[in-house]
């Protein structure tokens, strides 16, 4: 449980870190509300970083820390950190990386948060309903 208890507050803090930084740039470019519509403005990537961030987390952080109290503790050792890498891929790939077309890191860190959140899911399901 400790696993999922650190990966939920790196993943928080992941959070945190980039609406500091959106405000930052907010400041920056003087821009107190929206972005502008140029995906290759730091500020649109920051934004949509951080809208993901606030679509996806919500979801891993419960399903984290439910597999946590009822699935079994052997996934957890790789399951939890794989999934922060993973959405730390995917912020990289969005922030670091022009968003009119994918890139590899945006391709994994997605790639990875589609099947590890279709993973946990599946475990809870699994270890609450379907174990005996």
């Amino acid at each position: 449980m400790k696993i999922a208890v650190f990966c939920v507050a790196v993943l928080a803090l992941l959070q945190a870190l980039l609406g500091c930084v959106v405000s930052f740039f907010r400041r920056k470019y003087r821009i107190s509300a929206g972005c502008p519509d140029d995906p290759a403005h730091p500020l649109y990537r920051l934004r949509t970083a951080f809208s993901n961030c606030a679509e996806w987390h919500p979801t891993l952080i419960a399903l984290m820390l439910l597999s946590g109290m009822y699935a079994s503790q052997k996934w957890s050792i790789w399951l939890y950190p794989a999934v922060v890498a993973g959405r730390c891929f995917h912020v990289l790939g969005l922030v670091a990386h022009p968003l009119h077309r994918p890139n590899a890191t945006r391709v994994v860190g997605a790639t990875l948060t589609y099947l590890l959140t279709i993973g946990l899911s599946l475990l809870v399901i699994n270890d609450v309903f379907l174990a005996v």
